[in-house]
């Protein structure tokens, strides 16, 4: 009972949203990230909004020569990475664009986000190029052969007139056949 009234009196912040991925995509993210042990590693995603709440994953980019891989922090060859949204963005009649990105947090215990993440997001949300009001972050946690997927979906909301909240909430990850 004490936890209705305390869920009731704590409104979500945002709207559930569902995650659509293969489970070929999420047996490829885990092959990458099998690949890169134990050093982090990652890329982006590539999607659509089917609705308010529901976005479907349909490609990922892996991480490019450039990128950087280290024990505890990933970073991206966004050069890279650009020409390949831009290929799948044109591939697909311009309808599927970049949705998030995803990462790995090896040997965690969660794929809870650390600061980085969260300043990273926040950058992603203020991008006009990347133009994404609700990016998403798919963070595989674990090791080898046995890495968790955690989903994120997150946007600024006002607080004040000068300072935007950071609103970053999990989701429900929905798999399906290809």
């Amino acid at each position: 009972m004490a936890q209705k009234q305390l869920a009731a009196s704590f409104p979500m912040l945002m709207s559930e949203v569902t995650v659509w991925l293969s489970a070929q995509i999420l047996s490829s993210l885990r092959t990458e990230a099998d690949r890169q042990f134990p050093l982090e590693t990652g890329g982006a995603l590539i999607g659509y909004w089917s609705d308010a709440d529901t976005v479907v994953v349909t490609e990922f980019v892996g991480p490019g020569p450039d990128s950087v891989h280290r024990r505890y922090s990933y970073q991206h060859d966004h050069e890279w990475e650009a020409s390949q949204i831009a290929l799948h963005y044109h591939r697909s009649g311009r309808s599927h664009v970049y949705i998030g990105d995803w990462h790995t947090h090896p040997e965690a215990r969660s794929g809870d986000l650390s600061g980085t993440d969260r300043r990273s997001i926040r950058r992603v949300i203020k991008s006009r190029e990347a133009r994404a009001r609700r990016p998403l972050m798919v963070v595989l946690f674990g090791k080898t052969e046995h890495w968790t997927p955690l989903v994120w979906v997150s946007t600024l909301k006002p607080r004040w007139a000068w300072r935007q909240q950071l609103l970053i909430e999990k989701t429900k990850l929905q798999l399906f056949s290809v």
